[in-house]
């Protein structure tokens, strides 16, 4: 696939399925995100609880913010890999008596990125919308409670930035197919490409004989 530049990814097996595997490390850490708004989002809560749930939001901030560093680590890789804007397949015959190399299926040359599970979006806008509403109501005074410790206002704070971040880069990796180039390139000899024996190719006008000689 292109990135947002314009320019071509090259993955391999390995990248690939870190990419999967951290799709799913991303909505691990929503979800422990989502557990602790909901249990600070009730009233006559202490200054321990919120303080304790700040912690928690700024730890699960920082692994989401290490996720997508991680991605995009694998990003660039597979961006300094994919400098390629046109594909040559060399099609070469083969005698009968040679064996055709195992396929190499290593590399995946234009492959998209993988794209998260279909519910991944909706919750994450569920998530990003439940934290600004807390912090809304919090700061606002229609949620009693004590002033609130630095801890917990910090934590919120960045984890609001962790989400932004991540959906924004979840949508900037999600784009379309790439319009590669192919070109097939048919050699003109008919050597075969292992022992480099001369074939005979049948010529496809001429009618094939069956059953030997045909009498008058």
């Amino acid at each position: 696939m292109l990135d947002k530049k314009g320019r071509r990814f090259f993955f391999t097996h390995r990248q690939m399925q870190q990419l999967v595997l951290t799709n799913d490390r991303l909505r691990q850490s929503n979800g422990s995100a989502l557990r602790e708004l909901r249990r600070v989002g009730r009233p006559n809560l202490t200054s321990k609880i919120y303080k304790e749930a700040g912690i928690c939001l700024e730890m699960v901030a920082a692994q989401i913010i290490g996720v997508l560093q991680f991605r995009e680590e694998i990003l660039i890789s597979a961006r300094e890999q994919g400098a390629v804007e046109f594909v040559i397949f060399e099609v070469r015959p083969m005698c009968g008596d040679c064996t055709a190399p195992p396929e190499e299926l290593e590399d995946h040359l234009g492959e998209e990125v993988p794209a998260p599970d279909p519910a991944h979006y909706p919750e994450l806008d569920h998530l990003i919308e439940l934290a600004q509403r807390i912090g809304g109501r919090l700061w606002s005074g229609s949620i009693p409670r004590k002033p609130l410790p630095a801890a917990f206002s910090k934590g919120l704070r960045r984890l609001r930035g962790a989400l932004l971040k991540q959906r924004r880069h979840l949508r900037e990796t999600t784009l379309a197919r790439p319009r590669t180039r192919i070109e097939f390139r048919v050699p003109s000899d008919n050597s075969c490409s292992r022992c480099h024996k001369e074939m005979k190719i049948p010529d496809p006008d001429l009618p094939e004989l069956q059953g030997g000689h045909h009498e008058k």
